[in-house]
């Protein structure tokens, strides 16, 4: 397993920040330097950029996302296939990695990660955040499992893909979502302990399984797709409240079937509208489900 972590790039970087002022010093050492010990090349577009936006070079943003991502990308072009990130410290844009096929990466963060993690993601594998994860996790996602184990906020699965060659990612998020989680969704699975205000606004595919608290205003403008959440849950306009059918509860089981293991679900098995109630371990916690109670939220047609 590979191991990177990010307060060495940030050490590194300071200590040419402490030898010179002069950006497009720091810049070339700084390149020389990440070259020498991880073998990539930071772009000479990003001095402007980050001078443009963040008026230095040593603490932007956009210097970190560049050299992780590419560190990253030349680890799994070198054959690595299991790595873990240390010290991400809600670092934007981290797990972007723009593989047109996909790659196999078991992939753990020893944190929470900001805006935009693993946005286009196409991988097959698991990536575990062992913290939150901000706006727009794997936004763009064509394939992959993902598992956070504290929060994500909004536009969690936004834009979710499928496509002839994928499904879409398939993602648990342990401790819920905010706003419009499965906003936009294609294809794709998102299982949450709750999930905010306008929750499936305009899915035209994929599944939404909130198994915390009701929301409001569900699915918005949705024309595919659907969404199974506890009675007392609202729907937005363009949606409607259906009764979970047979096939329902099978769509449910094909979703709950990618997270068994990490939910260590019992009666998955017999599951059915005869064989209704579930037990699944969350955070530790074993809770019981009766999908009785639950309703399904679709398109009004």
């Amino acid at each position: 397993m590979y191991i990177l972590d990010i307060d060495e790039i940030r050490s590194i970087a300071v200590s040419i920040g402490s030898m010179t002022s002069n950006p497009d010093e720091q810049f070339e050492r700084l390149n020389f330097t990440l070259y020498k010990k991880y073998r990539i090349d930071l772009p000479k577009g990003l001095k402007k950029a980050s001078l443009e936006k963040f008026k230095d070079i040593i603490s932007s943003p956009l210097v970190y996302e560049r050299a992780v991502n590419s560190i990253l990308k030349r680890k799994i072009i070198e054959g690595e296939n299991k790595i873990t990130i240390k010290n991400p410290k809600a670092l934007y844009r981290i797990g972007i990695l723009s593989f047109r096929e996909p790659i196999k990466l078991d992939l753990i963060v020893e944190g929470s990660v900001g805006n935009f993690f693993a946005v286009g993601c196409n991988f097959n594998g698991t990536w575990t955040v062992k913290g939150h994860s901000e706006n727009g996790l794997a936004d763009k996602g064509y394939s992959g499992k993902i598992v956070v184990d504290g929060f994500a906020t909004e536009l969690a699965g936004q834009n979710n893909q499928a496509r002839e060659d994928s499904d879409g990612v398939d993602i648990l998020v342990r401790r819920g979502c905010m706003e419009r989680a499965m906003g936009q969704a294609r294809g794709g699975s998102l299982i949450t302990f709750g999930a905010g205000y306008n929750s499936g606004l305009y899915m035209s595919g994929g599944v939404l399984l909130n198994l915390g608290a009701p929301g409001k205003s569900f699915g918005p403008g949705m024309v595919g797709g659907a969404i199974y959440s506890p009675q007392g849950t609202t729907v937005g306009e363009g949606a409607t409240i259906r009764d979970i059918t047979k096939k329902d509860y099978q769509v449910i089981l094909s979703v709950l079937k990618k997270f068994q293991t990490e939910l260590d679900i019992k009666g998955l098995d017999n599951f059915s509208p005869e064989n209704h109630v579930l037990y699944i371990t969350n955070n530790g916690n074993c809770e019981e489900y009766d999908f009785k109670n639950f309703i399904k939220i679709s398109a009004h047609n």
